[in-house]
């Protein structure tokens, strides 16, 4: 696999977890109490990118790691999902 395409694939996969995050954290703060779940929610996703970015670097086994990243997005896309 393309090391430019993991580079690529997964700084824009973090940028949405990143942006996703904040999004649903500043969004769920109503009545000013911190929505926690989506704080531990995006901690998580954010972890499990991380490794699975840093697995795709490191083993021979990459594309079995873009699975796991591409798996990972799906709690990120499914609540979009609703909206449309």
């Amino acid at each position: 696999m393309n090391r430019k395409f993991i580079h690529f694939f997964n700084i824009v996969v973090g940028i949405l977890l990143i942006l996703e995050g904040g999004l649903y954290i500043f969004l769920m703060n109503k009545d000013k109490i911190t929505h926690f779940q989506s704080i531990i929610t995006t901690i998580l996703l954010l972890i499990a990118w991380g490794i699975s970015y840093y697995k795709q670097l490191k083993t021979n086994n990459k594309t079995a790691w873009l699975t796991v990243t591409i798996i990972i997005m799906v709690p990120m896309i499914l609540p979009w999902l609703f909206f449309i």
